[in-house]
């Protein structure tokens, strides 16, 4: 896992919820995604789902429409190359994703 990623993950995703919670709507592309959807499908409550949406939009990784629907769809190529790069590595080994996120920085894995 590059640098990059890395601040990326503690900087703009800083949990494992949200990093969860993005994957979900990465992986999920075909619809508009409703806080209370979230909440059932990924077993969360209302409090935790609401901020992390509010997390994942001040990071420009999801626009919430008027209706209040969310998707993935980031504010740059730059960040969609990111978010690329965490689905491959999430999948193939998860606790390199968590250790990073928990890691002091400068701490190579």
């Amino acid at each position: 896992m590059d640098d990059e990623l890395r601040d990326f993950l503690r900087h703009s995703l800083r949990s494992v919820w949200n990093i969860e919670l993005l994957l979900w709507l990465y992986r999920h592309p075909s619809r508009g995604w409703y806080a209370a959807d979230l909440v059932q499908e990924m077993r969360a409550s209302d409090l935790i789902a609401s901020q992390g949406l509010a997390t994942l939009q001040q990071a420009g990784l999801i626009p919430v429409e008027a209706h209040g629907a969310c998707h993935y769809s980031p504010a740059s190529p730059e960040l969609d190359r990111l978010m690329q790069q965490l689905d491959r590595i999430y999948r193939e080994r998860p606790a390199v994703v968590t250790r990073a996120l928990f890691s002091l920085s400068g701490t190579s894995l």
